[in-house]
C-alpha cells in the first residue's frame, strides 16, 4: 500500500490517495478519505465518507466510518433505499449532474427558507431526476469528488506502472470500462507482448463495435508490418459483419504494405463480400499497389456477376491495373462488347 501525496485542486483538506498493490506490484485500486462540509454556510453535518476507485479509475463504492451515517435536510439519516440510490447515481460516469452548476442544485436562499440545506423545497425539479430526494448537494458533491481530480490521479499512478501483463489483467474484468480502458492504454503506453497481442485479436469479433473499434485502434501502423497480423485480420474479415469489415479494411489501409497472404485471402474471396466491402477491398488494393496478374484474375471474375455496381467497380479497377494477363484482358473486352463499351474508331 502506498500514499500518494496529491494536489486535488479542491477544497478538501485532505491530500492523500493511498494506492492499493498486488503482491506482483500491480495497482490494484485506489482510497480517499474526506471529511468537508456539504452545505453552502458549512452549518450542516460535515461529510465523513471513503471513496474507492479501481486500477482504471472506476467508482467502486463509498463506506462510512461506524456509527456514521450520510442525512438529508433537517439531519434526517438515509434509508437503505436512499443509500443504494447514492451509490446508483455515483456508479453513473454520464450522470447530468456533470452540466448543472451547484447553483442549480440548491437555489439561493430568499425569505421563503430560512436557510440552505443539502436540499430543500428549492431544488430545480429538472434536477431531483439526478440526485437523492432531501439530500441534493450530498450528492452533487460526491458525483463531483468521484469523478475529478482523484480518478485523474488514480488513472495517471495506473499508467505509471502499466505493463503488456497488467494490460492483459485489465482486460479480463468483466466491466467493460475497464476493457476499454486497457485497449485505450496500449498504443504509445507499452510494446505488446505475443500474449497480449493474442487477447487484444480476441475482441475484433464484432460482438461489441466499441471493443472492436477499440482493439483495431491499439494496433499501430508499425504493427502491422508482421504479415502474421495482417493474414489474421483478413481471415477476420471473411467472418466479420459489414461494420466489422470496415472497420478492418481502414485498419490495413494503414499497412505500409499489403501482405501476400493477406492479398490472396482478400482476393480469392472476394465475391463473397458485399458491393460496397468488394469497393473497399479494391480500394484497398490500390491503395498498396497490389494489381498483380492473379489479383486481377480474381477481380475479373466480378465482371461476370450480374450485380451492375460490383462488375463496374471490378471494371474500373482491372482498366486502371492495366494488367497483360491474356485471360483478363479476354474478359475485358466479353465485358465491353456486352455493355457496349468498345470503342468505334
Amino acid at each position: 500500500m502506498l500514499y500518494q501525496i496529491v494536489d486535488f485542486k479542491d477544497d478538501i483538506a485532505n491530500d492523500t490517495l493511498v494506492q492499493s498493490l498486488s503482491k506482483e506490484g500491480y495497482p490494484i485500486s485506489y482510497t480517499r478519505h474526506l471529511r468537508t462540509g456539504v452545505c453552502f454556510d458549512n452549518k450542516c453535518r460535515p461529510l465523513d465518507i471513503t471513496l474507492h476507485w479501481n486500477v482504471t479509475g472506476r467508482y467502486l463504492g463509498f463506506e462510512l466510518p461506524e456509527k456514521e451515517f450520510l442525512s438529508k435536510y433537517d439531519h434526517e439519516p438515509f434509508t437503505e433505499a436512499e443509500y443504494l440510490r447514492l451509490h446508483a447515481i455515483l456508479t453513473d460516469s454520464l450522470s447530468a449532474l456533470n452540466n448543472f452548476h451547484y447553483n442549480e442544485i440548491v437555489p439561493t436562499a430568499d425569505s421563503t427558507y430560512e436557510k440552505v440545506d443539502a436540499v430543500s423545497g428549492a431544488t430545480s425539479a429538472n434536477v431531483l431526476e439526478h440526485v437523492v430526494e432531501g439530500a441534493a448537494f450530498t450528492t452533487y458533491k460526491l458525483w463531483h469528488l468521484v469523478y475529478g481530480t482523484a480518478k485523474q490521479q488514480a488513472e495517471a499512478l495506473t499508467c505509471q506502472r502499466l505493463t503488456p501483463e497488467l494490460i492483459r489483467l485489465i482486460l479480463n474484468s468483466t466491466h467493460p470500462s475497464d476493457k476499454i480502458w486497457a485497449l485505450n492504454h496500449i498504443n504509445g503506453y507499452v510494446q505488446p507482448t505475443p500474449a497480449l497481442r493474442q487477447a487484444v485479436l480476441s475482441y475484433i469479433d464484432g460482438k461489441d463495435y466499441n471493443l472492436t473499434e477499440r482493439a483495431l485502434n491499439s494496433i499501430t501502423a508499425a504493427d502491422l508490418a508482421s504479415d502474421n497480423l495482417q493474414s489474421t485480420l483478413a481471415q477476420k474479415l471473411l467472418e466479420a459483419n459489414y461494420s466489422t469489415q470496415k472497420l478492418l479494411l481502414a485498419k490495413l489501409n494503414e499497412a505500409p504494405a499489403l501482405d501476400g497472404k493477406a492479398r490472396k485471402l482478400l482476393a480469392k474471396n472476394i465475391g463473397s463480400f458485399s458491393g460496397q466491402v468488394i469497393s473497399n477491398v479494391l480500394d484497398l488494393f490500390l491503395r498498396h499497389h497490389t494489381t498483380d496478374a492473379e489479383t486481377c484474375r480474381d477481380v475479373s471474375d466480378l465482371l461476370l456477376v450480374k450485380n451492375p455496381f460490383i462488375s463496374k467497380k471490378a471494371y474500373a479497377f482491372l482498366i486502371q491495373a492495366n494488367t497483360k494477363d491474356a485471360g483478363v484482358q479476354k474478359r475485358l473486352i466479353q465485358y465491353k462488347t456486352e455493355n457496349n463499351l468498345i470503342e468505334v474508331e
